[in-house]
């Protein structure tokens, strides 16, 4: 087991803290390529855990989910994830731009972004519970409700829609490549603490 940093931005740590996210998303880098060399087809790509290239479908067999948990450079099976999330100090103690009573507590200056928080400031602990493989349109409504989009409306826009277009419309509002449809590292977590300490 190892602890690793993993950012999440200020409404995915609200999404966390209040029970609404169970997982999380990240693009797979590089993307796996189509087989053209082969006539196994299928997409391949360079894995650094194996050191070799690996044909991705073989992670998406129920069977095979060790290999992608091994194969994740984000992390693994069992490992806990402490979240990085924008803070500020405010002297006697750190407040989190995602709590929703922070200007009730201290007036805050500068708010340090997420990137640059320590381990010592992170409150929120997260253990792995399941890795793998998927393109990033498959994603069903149930799990785009575990990566916390079950929102009565996109934000910023007027009308509501379900919880998968709500993702996907985030996804690309982020990365812009939705049309694309990338690979994904699909990571399902389940919340150690919320208010600080290790485990």
């Amino acid at each position: 087991m190892k602890q690793r940093p993993i950012i999440f931005n200020t409404e995915m740590v609200q999404a966390i803290v209040d029970g609404r996210k169970t997982q999380t998303r990240r693009q797979m880098n590089p993307q796996p390529k189509p087989d053209t060399e082969t006539s196994q087809g299928g997409y391949w790509f360079p894995c650094a855990a194996f050191q070799s290239m690996v044909h991705v479908e073989d992670f998406q067999h129920p069977f095979s989910r060790g290999m992608a948990s091994d194969a994740c450079p984000i992390c693994s099976v069992g490992d806990q994830l402490y979240v990085r999330e924008t803070f500020a100090d405010c002297g006697s103690r750190l407040t989190y731009k995602a709590d929703k009573n922070d200007g009730a507590h201290c007036v805050v200056k500068r708010w340090t972004p997420s990137i640059h928080m320590p381990r010592s400031c992170a409150r929120i602990l997260l253990e792995v519970t399941a890795v793998r493989v998927e393109r990033l349109d498959d994603i069903s409504e149930q799990d785009a409700k575990a990566e916390g989009f079950d929102y009565p409306a996109v934000p910023g826009m007027g009308w509501k829609l379900n919880a998968k277009h709500n993702f996907l419309f985030a996804w690309d509002k982020i990365y812009g490549n939705r049309s694309s449809n990338p690979f994904v590292w699909v990571i399902e977590f389940k919340v150690i603490s919320t208010t600080g300490g290790a485990a």
